[in-house]
Formats: C-alpha cells, sequence, structure tokens
C-alpha cells in the first residue's frame, strides 16, 4: 500500500433507524474499494453500526438531526469520523461493564460501546467548537507490505 494519504470518502444522511443500511453499505463499499480485506470491513461496518444508532436513538432521540461519516485510508491505518449535531456526549469515558455480574445485576448500557473499543484500535471523541460531537473510530491493520 502507498505512503499516500487516500482522499477521504464523506456521506451525509439523516438520522433515521432507516439510513443504518446505507451506512453500513458506505463503510463496506469504501472500505473494499480502498484495499481493505472482508475482517476490516466487518469490524468497521458493526462498530460504525453500534455508535450511529447510539446517536439516533439516546443522543438525537429519534429526532431529525444529521449525521456526517467521513473514511479515511491510510497505510496500515483506517479511520471513521461520526460527526452529529445531537448534544455532546463523550462515550469515551463511559466505563466498561461488570461482566464478572450476573446480567440481572448489571446496569443497562455500556455494552455497545464495550463492544466497539473490541472492533477498533482506538476510540476518540472530540466536541467542536460549533456543538455537537466527533467520534473517530481508528482500526490498526497490519499489511504484508510491513512483514517484508
Amino acid at each position: 500500500m502507498s505512503d499516500t494519504p487516500q482522499s477521504p470518502r464523506v456521506l451525509h444522511t439523516s438520522a433515521e433507524l432507516e439510513n443504518l443500511a446505507t451506512i453500513r453499505y458506505f463503510i463496506e463499499e469504501h472500505v473494499l474499494a480502498l484495499g481493505g480485506d472482508r475482517s476490516v470491513a466487518d469490524d468497521l461496518m458493526q462498530a460504525v453500526d453500534e455508535c450511529a444508532t447510539n446517536i439516533i436513538v439516546h443522543g438525537y432521540r429519534h429526532q431529525p438531526g444529521p449525521i456526517d461519516l467521513e473514511i479515511e485510508h491510510q497505510d496500515d491505518t483506517w479511520s471513521v469520523h461520526l460527526r452529529d449535531q445531537a448534544p455532546p456526549f463523550d462515550p469515551t469515558g463511559v466505563p466498561p461493564p461488570d461482566l464478572a455480574l450476573p446480567l440481572e445485576e448489571r446496569p443497562l448500557g455500556g455494552l455497545g460501546i464495550y463492544l466497539v473499543r473490541h472492533m477498533v484500535d482506538r476510540l476518540e471523541y472530540r466536541a467542536p467548537p460549533q456543538g455537537g460531537n466527533e467520534l473517530i473510530l481508528i482500526k490498526q491493520v497490519k499489511s504484508d507490505a510491513t512483514h517484508s
């Protein structure tokens, strides 16, 4: 893979559950087109799907609002930026669930972010000055070229 950054791919959509299929397709199409393999596409699709669902359900509370996605690939790093205008919320501060507790004793929530953290290598949050949220999912992949 070249050291030249690939141009970012951008999707602007509205925060509706019906648009999750479009979001998944956008991730799959661009990861595969940029040379990613199926496992990278699957991990990023699942992670982005979970984050977009949280934005729709918890951020916007099923009210209208934009969700913008941008996918970038450079060398062995994949980045997906999710931007919204929902009330500020930093999911990186959500503590991992206590999986040792019996299911009926666990508090609700937090499992989705826990799963996202296991599908990507890094999760970053930014609060843009104009409001809203920016969540960045970063996945590192070792290519055959790095082993030579």
